[in-house]
This record gives structure tokens, sequence and C-alpha cells, in this order.
């Protein structure tokens, strides 16, 4: 049996890898979709005729909006060759403002791209090689012969995007406000450089002008340019029909949030205040009651960014919702235990308002883009208060993610994590009214028939900003599946997913690349199904015995507590656990690191109380459903926050060439092997890659990660170093890899991959020749994708966990005595407080 002073907490133990591995042996890239046979005086001829008849379209309305007619023109292409992105940039000085493939009937797949001319001089060459090409010449002009026919064999189609394209789903849904002026929000295309998006603003400034609109806010990146327009119907329209705007939409409300209250408590003691040495997680939403008696001390800061309600303070309920639940991680454990032990401080940013027709609902200000206050309000909370961890309960239902170009506002949270090494936590957004399941006869049949509806239903899946690909995303499961309205039951049964939780998958530029989202879910409410006898059934989404248990904006003298359903309510669990997450890391590595946070969380994670079964996954292979429904599952706090003796964490913090691997050898604890009961291991790898809207695949790289048995590290190097010998490269034989789930080829194009291996009868591991016990090799590597300027190196962060289900069994110092331990350059004693 394991002493005593073994079965406390411990912390977390940081690792180092083995000396660096040689670069990795690329692949080559395919070359897209079988080229089409062309007869090419036809078709060179047919290109001339639509690139004069894009520019003319182009030209009449930058005319009729009194922009110059010979600037940054934008023109649509349709190919079959994958390469021809470097053509447009490399050879006509041209850039492509958004890629995606586009599939066919037939199975096959064509490059779309905008392309963004600088003037009409590029548009000239472009015309130039298509006449050499109309004569199949062989001379070398701006191409190559045989670049030139490639080049224009792949061409399709060419033509300006319509109007239609430009219209979003908000504007789609409701048309133009009937009295005027109003605000909208308009995308622009950003053409590469800043000199460029200076350009293109000047250009929307003057249209405004001439309609008696205005540019009230500007936000602009490295491949976004974005403005909140107040704007008339003639600005507005002429806005639709200009080429160098990618999209007009009316700027978002989030919705209403409801609640009932629970029974009188008493307020916080005393003595039950910060010390100054806890967390904070920085709240972005409607504000905070900093006065409630749960939360009285516990908002160590707060500041309005231009609401228009000249407070800080929370006017609407719902950002003081979402802090009780970051501050005490489960309100419902603290109700029934009834011990309050507030543990998180909060930031309060308040960057939402009361709307002013409705005060039910919430709304941005209206001068303001989303994406413009939330960077403002990250950054000033960042550098002002050093939070590393920011909570965004907040979405844009209408703008449902269906494939293809990423959204501005996950571009931005993008670009910040990394920038800034902090953790975005963001809710998946809610679906008001989910699909009612026909033809079913009992309750379950009903309860299955809306799951599987979350997952055929196109307007269940994420909405913006919701599939930002380094921010974590969470999704909400039930609590509870006893409601207390009349004839009614639960639209989910307990822990499983809510009926309202929107899935996955995040961000794909093609079926077969696509993003793990959410990461993970949490408690956040249900919704009742209500019908009288015979009649139609209809959806109760604020039922008190179904929502999530936080407290309520009291200023009226009520109860401070209510239930409120909604994945808002879900985001705040995990920002708890995140910033548990930072601190074990610098416990552990003496280093502030959000990859390593993130990768704390993932091997931290477990199934939903609603089991594999239910998810869709009776043999716990992590099927790609599963993935879509709760992603790698809930968060265990406690698990975040310590080791036990029977449940070890391993952390590491470092960056890797593109292109290159890094290895750790982690000897098996010989008491894994010991007793019965189930066991496991878990890897999860974290990182945080240069991101561009504009580029199909979005990620400038990606990661991967894979755990070997049965080899010495020579024969690792052997198998994933460049090969320089004669024949062919040895290859890694399959039953050296460790049999984890979700496979590598599911999780590849995610910046958290989750991986795990579960034995319920150990039979042992293979021992590597000439070795006296069994050692993982853990392989971690890096792939560029595209070129981005952003220098070679990538962070990441990894955590390994090994577990045994029997609590006397130890192998947490076994580990810490046999792995290369990191050094720690500052070592806090937070463990007293994890027991």
């Amino acid at each position: 049996m394991a002493d005593e002073h073994q079965l406390e907490p411990q912390s977390h133990i940081g690792i180092e890898r083995e000396p660096d591995l040689e670069p990795e042996r690329r692949r080559r890239r395919g070359h897209g979709s079988p080229m089409p046979q062309r007869s090419r005086g036809a078709h060179g001829g047919a290109i001339r005729r639509d690139v004069d008849a894009a520019v003319t379209s182009v030209g009449g309305a930058r005319q009729a909006a009194g922009i110059a007619p010979d600037r940054l023109l934008v023109v649509e292409f349709h190919s079959w060759d994958t390469g021809c992105r470097d053509v447009f940039e490399e050879r006509f000085g041209a850039a492509v403002v958004d890629e995606r493939l586009v599939p066919t009937d037939s199975g096959d797949e064509l490059t779309h791209i905008l392309v963004q001319f600088p003037s009409q001089q590029e548009v000239a060459r472009l015309r130039a090689e298509a006449d050499q090409y109309r004569r199949n010449s062989n001379q070398t002009t701006g191409l190559p012969p045989g670049l030139r026919r490639t080049f224009f064999d792949g061409l399709e189609t060419i033509r300006t995007v319509s109007r239609g394209e430009r219209i979003g789903a908000r504007l789609a849904d409701e048309g133009f406000p009937d009295t005027e002026p109003f605000y909208i929000d308009v995308d622009l295309w950003h053409p590469g450089t800043p000199k460029g998006a200076r350009e293109v603003l000047n250009n929307l400034r003057q249209i405004c002008a001439a309609h008696q609109g205005r540019v009230a806010e500007d936000l602009r990146t490295s491949s976004l340019v974005l403005a909140r327009v107040q704007a008339t119907r003639a600005l507005a329209d002429a806005l639709l029909d200009l080429d160098i705007v990618a999209q007009v939409n009316l700027p978002p409300v989030l919705p209403a949030v409801y609640g009932s209250l629970f029974d009188e408590i008493q307020p916080l003691p005393d003595h039950a205040q910060p010390t100054g040495d806890e967390p904070v997680v920085a709240v972005l939403d409607s504000g905070v009651l900093p006065g409630h008696p749960l939360l009285r001390g516990w908002v160590v800061d707060e500041r309005d960014f231009d609401t228009g309600e000249n407070t800080a303070v929370d006017q609407h309920g719902h950002g003081t919702q979402v802090a009780g639940l970051a501050v005490y991680g489960d309100v419902a454990r603290c109700v029934d235990s009834g011990m309050w032990n507030p543990e998180v401080m909060i930031a309060n940013a308040k960057v939402l308002r009361r709307h002013p027709q409705d005060p039910r609902w919430t709304t941005f200000p209206d001068e303001h883009r989303p994406e413009a206050l939330v960077e403002r309000a990250i950054r000033h909370f960042h550098e002002t208060r050093g939070c590393r961890v920011f909570n965004l309960s907040l979405g844009n239902r209408h703008d449902v993610y269906a494939g293809g170009r990423q959204y501005a506002w996950a571009e931005v949270l993008d670009q910040l994590a990394r920038e800034l090494n902090i953790v975005i936590i963001v809710s998946a957004g809610n679906n008001p009214a989910p699909p009612m399941p026909a033809g079913v006869a009992t309750r379950e049949d009903f309860q299955a028939g809306v799951r599987d509806a979350l997952l055929t239903d196109p307007a269940a899946r994420l909405c913006n900003p919701a599939t930002s690909a380094i921010a974590v995303t969470v999704g909400s499961i039930a609590r509870s599946a006893s409601p207390r309205t009349r004839d009614s039951f639960a639209g989910a049964p307990e822990g499983a997913p809510a009926p309202f939780s929107r899935v996955g998958p995040g961000y794909e530029s093609k079926s077969t690349q696509r993003a793990v989202k959410p990461e993970f879910v949490a408690f956040g409410g249900n919704f009742a199904v209500h019908a009288f006898a015979g009649g139609t059934p209809s959806w109760v989404d604020r039922d008190l015995q179904l929502g999530e248990p936080t407290t309520r904006l009291n200023t009226d003298g009520g109860r401070p507590l209510t239930a409120v359903s909604g994945t808002s309510f879900a985001a705040p669990h995990v920002s708890n656990a995140a910033a548990w997450a930072f601190d074990a890391v610098e416990d552990a590595l003496g280093t502030l690191d959000a990859n390593a946070a993130r990768a704390v969380l993932g091997v931290s994670s477990t199934t939903p109380p609603c089991g594999p079964d239910w998810l869709l996954d009776p043999e716990g292979k992590e099927t790609w459903d599963r993935l879509r429904l709760v992603g790698y599952g809930m968060v265990d706090v406690d698990r975040v926050r310590a080791s036990l003796a029977n449940d070890a964490c391993l952390i590491a913090s470092d960056s890797v060439d593109e292109d290159h691997w890094h290895l750790y050898a982690v000897p098996v604890p010989a008491n894994f092997a010991n007793g019965s009961g189930r066991r496991g291991v878990s890897v999860a790898l974290a990182f945080d890659p240069p991101v561009r809207a504009s580029r199909r695949e979005y990620l400038a790289r990606t990661m991967w990660v894979e755990v070997l048995k049965g080899l010495t590290i020579d024969e690792v190097r052997n198998f994933r170093t460049r090969h320089t010998g004669q024949g062919s490269a040895p290859s890694l034989p399959q039953s050296k890899l460790l049999d984890m789930r979700p496979t590598k080829t599911d999780v590849q194009w995610s910046t958290l991959q989750v991986r795990r291996k579960e034995w319920s009868r150990f039979r042992g591991l293979p021992v590597a020749a000439g070795a006296t016990e069994p050692v993982l090799h853990v392989l971690v590597g890096c792939q560029g994708r595209f070129a981005h300027g952003e220098g070679a190196g990538q962070r990441y962060g990894l955590a390994i966990r090994f577990w045994h289900g029997d609590a006397q069994v130890e192998i947490y110092q076994q580990l810490q005595a046999r792995v290369r331990t990191r050094a720690r350059q500052v070592v806090r004693a937070r463990v007293d407080r994890r027991g």
C-alpha cells in the first residue's frame, strides 16, 4: 500500500524531451483533380472574354459607387489546379483573398479562389498570357510555356461575385431595417499589405460620404479589414454591388436568457475573501454585479468598454450568471453541499448592453464591431491584470458554419490567442428551435431522435465564433432530466448532449480536413418537451428543474440564485478549469504556457455521464459522431489541479521547427501492471499555429502525436529521420504503434489533439531489444502547410497521463523518478488547496 502522504494531491511532473531528431521525410502533396482536355484556341478565347466581362462589371459598379475603377479589382476563379494560387501571387503580383475547395457533381473538387489584382496592369498581363496560351505559344513571357498551359488548362470559370453572395445570414433572414440610418457590419477583402488595407478602407469612407453614411469603427489584422458602418439603404445597396466587399450583414443580437429563483441562501461569510493569489478569469459579457452576495469581493477589476450604459455593473443578468460559474466552477455542487468556497477571481469586461427595444435581449453597442470590442477587452485585461483565461459566452446564431471560409471573429480570437499566449473559452452556441423527431413511440426514442438530429440538421452546427481553431469551444450536456413543467419530459437524458447545444465539426477546408469541435462539454441545462394529449409538442426552454444553477442578478433584493439553459453556462465551467490548468503548468514547469494548459485540460477529460452507447460509440473507439457531439468529453477539474498516486500527469512545453520531430521517452511504471481493474494512458498535444482566413487550409502548420512501443531510441530515429542510404526508407511497423483513439487522422487538423488507450485486462507492453523494462516513446511532429512569414518555430504543449483504477496502485513516484524531469525555475505551493 502507498504511504499516506503519497495519496495526497501532488504537483504534475514537468518532463524534458530527448535530444533532437533530424528533419522529417516530407511526402509530396497532390496536384488536385485530373486536368481536363482543352482545345486551347477556344478555351483561351473564352478566358479572355470572361476576364473582360468581369473587369467591365467591376468597373461599372465602381463608377456608380464613385471610386477608382482600376485599383484592387476582385475576380473569382475556379480551377482544377491546386497550385494556381502560387501563379497568381508569384507571377501576376496579385493577392488571393479567399481560397476553398468546391465539390463537383462528379465527385471531384475545384479550387475556388478570389483574386485581388493591384491594378489594371496586372489584369492586362493575365490577358496577354491568355493570348499566348490561345496561340499555343512556346515563347517564355511572364510564364514558361509548360506552366502557362497547366495554369490555363486548369481554369474552369471566371466571374465576379454576385450581390446575393455578399448578403450575410442575419440580413438575409430579416432584411434591412425600415428606419434610416441603421448600422451594418461590412467585411472587406484584405489585399495582403497594410497599404492596400488602408486603400480599401479609404474607398469605403469615400462611398459612405457619397451616400450620407460613415465608418463608425474599423478593425485591421493581417488578413481582415472589418468595419461597422452607419448606413442608409442606398449606401447598403451600393456596398452589396462592390467587388472589394466580402459581406454586408446586420450586427449580431444575442438571445435573451431567462431563469427562475431557488430558495434563500446566506451571503458569503467575511472570511471567504480572496488572498490575491487565486487565478483570474476575465468574463467578457454584459457586466457583473460585484455586490452580489455570492460574488462580493471576487470581482477584482471591472471596465465598461463603451457599451453606452456608462457602468460596468450588469444591467441584464447574463454576465452575472456566467461569472458565478467561473468563480465556483460548479454552483450545483455548492447548493447540494451547502459549502460555498469561491476560488477564482473575476475581471469584469463589459462588452454587451441590454437591447434598447427589448431588455430581455443583449446586444453590442451600435458603433462597435464585436471583433473590435472583444479585442480591446482582451488586450486591456491581459496588459493590466495579466489575465490568461478569457470567457466568451457569446455568439452570433445567425452565422451557422456550413464549411468554407473561416469567420472573421474566429480569426481575430485565434490571432489573439497566439500573440498573447492565452486561453480563450467560447460557447458553442444555441439552436433555439431544435427539430422535433416524428414517428417515435417512447420517450427514449424521442430523446434518441433529438440526439440524431444534432448530427444531421445543418442548423445545429457551430455558430460564429465557435469555429475558432485555437480557442477552446464548449458544448452543453444536461445535468437534470426531471422537469418541473407539467405534461412534459426532458429533451435529453441526464449527462447527454442538450437539445439546443451546437455540434461540430469546426473549420473544415474539405471533408477529410476538419477540426474536432467542441473540444469539451459541460453542464449547461436542458429543454423540456411539452404537449397536451393529442396536441403538437413544443419546446420549453425555461424550466427551473432543468436549468444549470448559478448566480442571479438580484438587484430587486430577491433570491440570489437562478437556473438557466444554454452553452453560455457550460463555457465558464471550463474557464474555471483552465485557470487551474495555468496554475498547474506553472507549478510543474515554472512558466505560464497556454498550450500546456490546454493540453492539461485535454488529458483531464472523461466520458460524459450518458456513456459511450448514447454517444453512438458503444465500443469506445472515439468515433467521429462522438467527437462531433461532445469532443473529448467533460473536464475533471480535480485532475486538472493535481496528480494523485494512481493518476499522474506529465507536462512539457517546447518549440519545434517545421518538418522536425521531438521525442519523449517515458518508462512505464512497474506498478502500472499490478492489480485488477481498468487503466490507461492519454496524451494531449496543443499548439498555436499562424492562421490565414484567405488560405483554404487556414492553419499555416499542423502537428501530430504518436506513441510508440517496443522500440529503442535508435530504432525510432532510424524509422523517423531522413533516409540517406540505398533503397527505400524503412517504414514503421503498425505493431509498434500504440493503438490510441481517436486516430491520428481524425485529430490532425485540430490544434488540441487528445488520444487515449484504455485496458480492461492489461497483458503488459513489449520490451525493446536489450532493454529491461517497457518504454513508451511519445513522438511529436510539425508540418508546414504554407508560407506565413512568422518564423520556423512552432510552440506546443504536451501532457501525458498514466492512470490506474485501483487507488492503492502507486505510479506517480515511479514516473517522477524515471522520466527526464524538467528543472523548475519557480515553484508555487498551491497543492495544499487541492485536497
